[in-house]
């Protein structure tokens, strides 16, 4: 005869559970044997089964799930990484500003204002803070050891805010915090600012030294 009930509760391990049906008495035994999918049941799963006695012991077979928890999981994890995409979207400008910043140097290296040494440096200082946000994401959503703000901030200050920049808009990661945002921004102007000034002071010194030629 079949009857429908929920899963109260389930042992994944030894793979047998108990439901409960509203018109029985007693809890009703089910081993993973009885259902005919690859699904694993968990307790507050629905699910239609036949109802079999042997020597006064209720047990189910044939059974199926109704309404699995897992597949709502499931469902919610397909919707929750669909909205990601969406918000992953990245801003031009953003962009633009992150590599012209190491466009300038590479560009100064080649009219022979600056050495090559700062072009590398911020390359490499960008390139660590991008994967330093990304282990940090990483981190965020497997809930294990984070990376502190302060130590973001301060690769940030030290020439990565291209790389911190890269990772807020490919990322989504620290995108949302306004007071996060203000320090990165805080950091970004006091490294154009004095790189700026370095440039002029290259170019200028550079100027005193064609005239003195």
């Amino acid at each position: 005869m079949s009857q429908i009930g929920v899963i109260e509760s389930w042992d994944d391990a030894k793979g047998f559970g108990f439901i409960r049906c509203n018109n029985l008495k007693q809890q009703v035994f089910i081993h993973i044997s009885a259902f005919n999918t690859k699904l694993r049941p968990v307790a507050g799963d629905s699910v239609e089964f036949d109802l079999f006695n042997k020597r006064g012991k209720v047990h189910a077979e044939n059974a199926r799930l109704l309404k699995s928890s897992a597949t709502k999981k499931i469902a919610q994890g397909k919707k929750a990484k669909a909205s990601d995409k969406i918000k992953t979207s990245s801003n031009p400008l953003i962009l633009l500003i992150a590599v012209s910043f190491i466009g300038v140097f590479a560009l100064a290296y080649s009219l022979a204002i600056l050495p090559l040494w700062p072009f590398v440096y911020i390359s490499i200082i960008s390139l660590m803070t991008l994967l330093t946000f990304v282990w940090d994401k990483r981190a965020a959503r497997n809930n294990s050891w984070r990376i502190s703000e302060a130590r973001l901030h301060l690769l940030s200050l030290l020439g990565g805010w291209p790389g911190a920049l890269l990772a807020q808009q490919w990322l989504r990661h620290k995108s949302a915090k306004g007071r996060f945002k203000v320090i990165l921004w805080l950091a970004i102007i006091s490294n154009i600012t004095i790189c700026a000034g370095l440039v002029y002071f290259a170019e200028q010194q550079q100027l005193i030294n064609i005239n003195l030629a």
